[in-house]
């Protein structure tokens, strides 16, 4: 997977910059134009046929005619840019077909999986050993989600993006106090600033831990979305595809970009947020979110149609 200049907010940068392009030529196939969607039915259920794989893909894989954007924020911070590090946050965007809602998916971090060599695990180890691939086809097995595109963001980057964009309005509900963190905050609104805005997303201290967590995860990005997402930030263009440049690797294309910005500037912006079921448990002494298979992917097709 080759760096990429660029994460989600890009996607407006490009969009701009080709408007003419998409209007013209793109958009009345935007949304049903699945060709460049990778297959991972085959990795992650053995060798199949054509007819088996075109079959598997239409009725195992959600969402015929969607897209899923995979977006990874890796544990690595400072002057480290290697992407190696575990997935902090495992979040998947599904651009749904026209008239339906889009969903942002979130996994969580401690879900537990059987990794290929590796046995039991979290599901955010899967990128260290496997990398995107294993990663990829661990989703698949877990969700019946196919991954169209993968982007991934260390801290670095998501705190730069955010100072850049001059921070978010985000509410908080209750008392938020970690000092692994950094969360130090009273119920009210705040415009965060990057640094703010990723302890925020990073608190594990209340009452449903993980789960919080990837609650207010969802509930950022879709104000960063909302609140950010518009034209006046052609004017800040430069600034972030430096950060961006430096802060993001990623398998998207220009037309990629180009594709996804369409769909998002003209969408409503505000996104079904959901979690994939589980419960906490405690393994061999290792703290786990316990998920069902068959439990997860009914619970999907409720938001995945």
């Amino acid at each position: 997977m080759s760096r990429a200049r660029g994460c989600f907010i890009a996607f407006i940068l490009v969009f701009i910059i080709g408007l003419a392009i998409v209007l013209l030529f793109l958009v009345p196939s935007l949304k049903n134009n699945s060709s460049s969607s990778k297959s991972t039915e085959a990795a992650a259920t053995g060798s199949q046929d054509s007819e088996t794989a075109g079959k598997e893909q239409s009725v195992g894989a959600f969402a015929p005619g969607g897209k899923n954007y995979l977006f990874l924020g890796v544990d690595e911070r400072g002057d480290v840019k290697n992407f190696k590090g575990r997935t902090d946050t495992i979040m998947i965007l599904h651009i749904a077909p026209w008239g339906k809602k889009d969903v942002l998916i979130s996994i969580p971090r401690d879900t537990k999986v059987n990794l290929p060599d590796h046995g039991a695990n979290k599901i955010n180890a899967a990128y260290v050993y496997g990398g995107e691939e294993m990663l990829v086809n661990e989703i698949y097995k877990l969700t019946g989600i196919s991954i169209t595109k993968t982007m991934l963001v260390n801290f670095e980057g998501f705190k730069s993006v955010v100072d850049a964009l001059g921070g978010v309005n985000i509410t908080v509900d209750e008392p938020m106090h970690d000092p692994l963190s950094g969360a130090d905050f009273e119920p009210g609104t705040y415009l965060m600033n990057g640094e703010q805005a990723l302890a925020f997303t990073r608190d594990r201290k209340s009452a449903k831990g993980d789960f919080d967590r990837v609650d207010r995860q969802k509930y950022l990005i879709n104000e960063i979305f909302r609140q950010k997402f518009n034209v006046s930030i052609v004017g800040k263009a430069p600034q972030l595809l430096n950060i961006l440049g430096k802060d993001t690797k990623s398998d998207f294309s220009t037309f990629d970009y180009i594709n996804l910005g369409t769909i998002l500037l003209f969408s409503n912006k505000d996104f079904e947020r959901i979690t994939i079921p589980g419960k906490t448990a405690t393994i061999d002494g290792i703290s786990y979110v316990v998920v069902d298979v068959a439990e997860v992917k009914e619970f999907l097709k409720g938001y995945l149609k």
